[in-house]
């Protein structure tokens, strides 16, 4: 019997660490620019301009980034989300769609939903204020030395002043 139950342990064990190898996987991408964490492609500086000046010939393929939504592109700052959101706080164990620390998800459709207006879990502050954006957590909170807790993105390079800048924008916009 005890042999039977360790089998169908193993054999279960077996099946969950391929699942999840399967899980894990993540295809391919068209636009794998948007995912890199500093916005440069190689030695050329992130250009903004394309989606900032996308006219209506450009614009349904603008639209048609699954991280697109009303307000995510804030000026020459191009889709926020996508550009910042996404690479800088979107990591595993950070705010992205599963184990959100706070419950805070930063990278699913809906961001704006989720944090205009919403207040902290754990900080007194709201997470984005548009009509006091400098008071918002999301863009205190990158900063050197926020309010409350520590600096985002944990464990990572800073985000620059340049994006910091534009979070600042896209929360003002919404």
């Amino acid at each position: 019997m005890r042999t039977e139950y360790a089998t169908a342990v193993g054999l279960a064990l077996v099946a969950a660490a391929g699942l999840g190898l399967l899980a894990g996987c993540p295809g391919t991408l068209e636009n794998k620019d948007i995912f890199l964490v500093d916005g440069a492609v190689g030695d050329a500086p992130y250009d903004a301009s394309p989606l900032a000046d996308a006219g209506p010939a450009d614009s349904a393929a603008k639209d048609s980034s699954p991280f697109a939504e009303a307000g995510a592109d804030s000026g020459g700052c191009g889709d926020v989300i996508a550009r910042v959101f996404v690479p800088s706080c979107g990591g595993n164990g950070c705010h992205g769609a599963i184990g959100a620390q706070q419950g805070l998800d930063l990278v699913s459709p809906g961001v704006a939903a989720r944090v205009v207006g919403v207040a902290a879990k754990e900080c007194s502050a709201t997470l984005a204020d548009p009509k006091n954006p400098d008071t918002s957590l999301i863009y205190t909170k990158l900063s050197p030395n926020p309010p409350c807790g520590a600096q985002m993105p944990l464990a990572r390079a800073p985000v620059s002043a340049d994006d910091i800048a534009c979070v600042r924008a896209w929360i003002a916009a919404q």
